[in-house]
């Protein structure tokens, strides 16, 4: 199960919200294509359709494509994942030499498991309910992705939680990464 249908599975489940109570900013923007049109060297992910309305796709339809293809979508994928605390789903999106360097410590981490190490203290010691909302980002660059963004809790900002952050990507093994 793709990491989108798992979220989705995830949120809609009977004891969480729904999904009509998520900030709009909370969902990836989604590229639509026809599955005729793709050319990838694997299988694209596909979002799985749930529920009574699901239906078998036909060759006319347009489904929104999943993996993240372009920086921005690469940067807000490591957002969705950080705020659900999906760790595993961020491994892939950091390069193994990646410095993530911020202003509030000392000294930058260096290395992927030196950030993961970081990312999961940091959601061990959070709950779901603060969240990084996306207020502005780059599309246009493939390289690089500035993000404007503040924290809410429970839905409502989070004072004195503005932030802006920059990430440089490259093309490692055939998939986008922030390095």
């Amino acid at each position: 199960m793709s990491f989108t249908a798992s979220l989705v599975s995830y949120l809609t489940s009977p004891s969480l919200v729904s999904l009509n109570h998520l900030p709009p900013s909370f969902f990836l923007p989604t590229k639509l294509v026809k599955p005729t049109s793709l050319t990838h060297s694997q299988p694209p992910r596909l979002s799985a359709s749930y529920g009574p309305a699901a239906k078998a796709a036909t060759a006319n339809d347009v489904v929104p494509e999943t993996a993240p293809t372009s920086a921005s979508e690469v940067v807000s994928s490591f957002y969705a994942a950080v705020n659900v605390h999906d760790l595993s789903s961020v491994t892939d999106l950091i390069a193994q030499d990646c410095v993530y360097e911020d202003l509030v410590f000392s000294s930058p981490f260096v290395g992927r498991k030196a950030i993961l190490d970081f990312f999961g203290k940091f959601i061990e010691s959070t709950s779901t309910d603060l969240q990084f909302v996306i207020d502005d980002i780059s599309t246009e660059d493939s390289s690089a992705v500035g993000v404007s963004w503040h924290l809410e809790w429970k839905g409502k900002n989070f004072p004195f939680s503005k932030g802006c952050s920059f990430y440089r990507l490259e093309v490692i093994d055939g998939k986008r990464q922030i390095v």
